[in-house]
């Protein structure tokens, strides 16, 4: 399930907040969220071989206005929009049930209101699609050099992007359907057109950026897998604003 969210400054034209942002939506999600299942999915997620994942992706914040990009700011004229995608309907409904009753929020400094919530089910109906990104997809192996532990990001063009992605999607897999046999055959990521490199702190704190890729790809493989991309994203950090994806037009 795919849902959007919108918000209209409750102050003024504009939603001001820091060039490193995603930390702010992601807490305003967990905050509309019941207690107990964001404290869940902040503290535990579904685990699975090692691996604590909160099956849900979320884009990054969308204006149809250009943003106005200051030295260390950013503002969205209102309305902002973020998508969210999960499979888990304690997820889905804890947010659609209670964000329009909550109020006025907080985005950062920013008082907020949801004017509008959309509700759209996306399905992979065949062995192949062709998705956009809401947010880039990032892809890592963790690593050392110099004897430092060091991140190595992938892009597309590399055979290691598809790799990581299959596998993840086989964890999402595993961890929505526990007991259930993985499907056979793998996915394949294949960029269609232009790609552009993203770099993004999820926070002012972060010491160092994330890198992303944003464009569009055909996904092809078992459906029961390009399901579990569209309703967890691709990729990694899909909670913090990387790898959530719909259907392209």
């Amino acid at each position: 399930m795919h849902i959007t969210l919108y918000f209209k400054s409750a102050d003024g034209d504009f939603i001001r907040v820091p060039r490193a942002n995603l930390h702010l939506f992601q807490a305003l999600i967990y905050n509309v969220l019941p207690p107990e299942h964001a404290s869940f999915l902040h503290d535990e997620g579904y685990l699975i071989k090692g691996k604590h994942l909160k099956l849900f992706a979320m884009s990054w914040p969308i204006s149809e206005k250009t943003p106005v990009f200051e030295d260390r700011a950013i503002r969205f004229p209102s309305p902002v929009k973020i998508v969210i995608s999960t499979p888990i309907i304690d997820t889905m409904d804890g947010i659609t049930g209670s964000i329009l009753k909550s109020g006025v929020l907080r985005i950062g400094n920013n008082s907020v209101l949801c004017s509008k919530v959309e509700a759209e089910q996306q399905t992979a109906a065949k062995n192949f699609m062709t998705v956009k990104t809401l947010s880039p997809v990032t892809c890592y192996t963790k690593t050392e050099r110099n004897g430092k532990p060091y991140t190595q990001y992938h892009n597309p063009d590399e055979q290691e992007f598809e790799n990581l992605i299959y596998n993840n999607l086989i964890l999402k897999f595993q961890a929505m359907n526990p007991g259930k046999p993985i499907p056979k055959g793998r996915v394949s990521v294949t960029p269609v057109g232009d790609m552009y490199e993203r770099l993004s702190r999820f926070s002012e704190k972060a010491p160092f950026p994330v890198i992303g890729w944003s464009g569009k790809f055909r996904l092809e493989g078992p459906k029961e897998l390009l399901q579990a991309a569209l309703d967890c994203g691709i990729g990694v950090k899909n909670s913090g604003g990387w790898g959530c994806i719909t259907i392209a037009e």
